[in-house]
């Protein structure tokens, strides 16, 4: 699995502390990794589709640069409000 990204992404971090990485411009695309990866993960179509779009991929909680979920974690704790 990809754990690196390149210079020209940008690593931030949203206001409930979840981590994501963008690059380019134009219409967004979202990429969600699955259980047990990160963000970095989506390295190949990044570097596809980042001439074209502004492409997001964020770490779900618990994963990546994302915190924990909370011990009884509701479906609320998986989403901005």
């Amino acid at each position: 699995m990809a754990d690196t990204v390149a210079p020209e992404w940008t690593r931030a971090t949203a206001p409930d502390g979840t981590s994501f990485l963008r690059a380019g411009s134009g219409a967004p695309v979202l990429f969600i990794h699955g259980v047990g990866m990160n963000a970095a993960i989506w390295q190949p179509q990044f570097e596809r589709m980042v001439g074209r779009f502004d492409v997001i991929a964020i770490d779900m909680l618990g994963h990546g640069g994302s915190p924990l979920p909370p011990q009884a974690p509701e479906l609320a704790d998986y989403a901005w409000q």
